[in-house]
């Protein structure tokens, strides 16, 4: 017996020992947390900038294989996924993540720009990879030398002198984090302050019809304009450029690495997700994108590392450079939304109805110039049209006393959108030719308020919201009708009566001469939300132009430094 109980003992530990081998793979996926015991819930979706997706899409593999939960990996634009996350994307095809690599942090301030997307979004993330930014420049085109103010246009449009080395464009900045990108360095270009406002002002006008849609449309861009002078260049990561000669595409290009630091695509992993299960294998992944085999397959895709080391085979071969630029500070997030925000406004336009003074005076001669007031205000003017794009909408009103039955204003060009068709023209040649053929009214005086009131009452009653609106008055004296016109006061009162705060109409009065007294000036721009401008000179218009354009765009959140 003492024998019997002895082999029994051993059968039964030998089938336990069976037992636990065959369970003992299960209890090692359980363990490492592939069990469904572990894992139930505990899947995510990765969303990720197509540039990385390869690289993630391995490493989601491995973590898998290793026991991991699963992940599942999502191409996606980032917009997109900036939109969706803040609650404010119309497109139905993308879902919220769990975590999310964009190709730039510009894109997390974007997210969270709402209280939903503030509540899931991380602030920052860490980087998996990054990639400079650079010049895109057909292959033996580049200068010798460049920097980053190659950016900054040096004229306004229409004003002549000499033509740039490179023609720069950008990538749409609302669709793109290159385009965003050269928007912030085009200002950190221009320095800081009202001047380098001014300059950053410049070449948002200067250049607002460079934007292009995508990458692909950048290269037939460049290889549209590779014989012209100067030779058309854009803002692109390095891995666009590494991506494109590696695919053997043409135009052949390399990347101009311009002087001084850069920014650079940063790839962020971040947690998207307020479940607390899903966000455990948020953090478990994430040790997985740090593994030496995941940055081999970054690097395979014409990445660098985020301390920007290069992989094999990085050289001028495929127009590039195992160095890494030196980079700027990550920008702030506050800056990146109106520098954003200004260039939004700025392709949205202008609706402008300007108000010409056309009483005696201003046929008076302007100093050291052959020109009288009117054409030196109908040059400037035009001169200050140029900035505006061809989505503004502008219409032209004249005023004196009397000009059209008791009325002191008249038509006379209505509101169209300055590219529209008219005749052999468009409405902006007609707005030109009516400035040129202006002139003083003998015999007239200065209905200035009255003229303002209608102007304004006509901007509010067929206000566009997708525009900035405003009345712009060009004169060059003050009100003068004895005894016909209303009074400051109730100009001010009928201001504030016909103004809707769900309509917003700025009265810009821009007026030059000695005879100028800018506190009632002062007061109808305050009335309005707008700004008077006064200068001696009706040469400095242009000037004045860029300045209430560049109030109407940002306002007292515009980006200085």
């Amino acid at each position: 017996m003492p024998y019997s109980r002895r082999a029994t003992g051993t059968k039964a530990l030998g089938h336990a020992l069976g037992t636990l081998l065959v369970l003992l793979p299960t209890l090692a996926a359980c363990a490492l947390g592939s069990g469904p015991s572990r894992c139930a819930g505990r899947a995510i979706t990765v969303a990720v900038a197509p540039s990385i997706a390869p690289a993630i899409e391995q490493a989601a593999r491995r973590y898998e294989s290793a026991g991991g939960c699963r992940v599942t990996v999502s191409r996606q634009r980032p917009s997109d996924v900036a939109a969706a996350l803040s609650g404010q994307g119309s497109n139905p095809g993308v879902a919220r993540p769990d975590a999310w690599i964009p190709d730039s942090s510009l894109w997390l301030p974007i997210a969270r720009r709402t209280d939903t997307g503030a509540a899931a979004v991380r602030a920052s993330g860490a980087s998996v990879a990054m990639s400079p930014l650079v010049l895109a420049v057909p292959r033996g085109h580049a200068p010798g030398t460049a920097t980053w103010r190659l950016l900054l246009s040096t004229r306004l449009p229409g004003t002549g002198g000499p033509s740039p080395a490179l023609r720069i464009r950008f990538l749409d900045p609302a669709g793109d984090a290159a385009g965003l990108g050269a928007l912030l360095l085009a200002q950190h270009a221009a320095g800081p302050g009202r001047n380098g406002l001014s300059s950053f002002a410049v070449t948002l006008y200067s250049d607002l019809g460079s934007a292009l849609p995508d990458e692909r449309a950048a290269y037939t861009r460049i290889a549209k304009d590779e014989a012209a002078r100067p030779p058309t260049a854009v803002v692109l990561s390095e891995q666009s450029v590494w991506r494109h000669a590696h695919a053997g595409d043409v135009p052949l290009v390399t990347a101009l690495y311009p002087k001084g630091p850069t920014l650079a695509l940063d790839f962020p992993y971040v947690s998207t997700t307020t479940d607390r299960g899903r966000s455990g294998t948020v953090e478990d992944f994430q040790a997985t994108l740090a593994q030496s085999q995941t940055r081999v397959a970054l690097q395979g895709l014409g990445l660098r590392t985020p301390d920007g080391v290069a992989g094999t085979g990085f050289d001028e071969r495929y127009g590039v450079t195992a160095r890494a630029p030196d980079r700027l500070p990550a920008p702030d997030p506050v800056n990146v939304g109106r520098v954003l925000q200004m260039w939004q406004r700025t392709v949205l336009g202008a609706r402008m109805l300007i108000l010409l003074d056309v009483s005696p005076s201003m046929g008076d001669p302007v100093p050291r110039t052959q020109d009288t007031r009117m054409q030196a205000t109908a040059k400037v003017a035009v001169g200050g049209m140029k900035i505006l794009s061809d989505n503004s909408q502008v219409a032209l009103w004249e005023f004196s006393t009397a000009l059209d039955g008791a009325r002191d204003y008249r038509q006379i060009v209505p509101f169209r959108t300055l590219s529209d068709k008219i005749g052999a023209g468009t409405q902006r040649d007609l707005v030109e030719r009516s400035f040129a053929a202006a002139a003083p009214v003998p015999g007239s005086r200065t209905g200035l308020y009255d003229s303002v009131l209608a102007a304004y009452q006509e901007a509010v009653r067929t206000y566009q919201p997708d525009h900035n609106n405003v009345v712009v008055v060009l004169t060059d004296g003050m009100n003068y009708d004895p005894g016909r016109t209303i009074s400051l006061q109730t100009l001010l009162k009928e201001l504030a009566r016909a103004g809707d705060p769900m309509r917003p109409v700025a009265v810009v009065p821009i007026a030059f001469g000695p005879d100028i007294d800018p506190g009632p000036l002062q007061r109808i721009a305050a009335a309005t939300g707008g700004q008077a401008f006064v200068t001696l000179d009706p040469r400095q218009v242009q000037q004045v132009f860029l300045q209430m354009l560049i109030r109407l765009t940002c306002g007292e959140t515009c980006p200085t430094s």
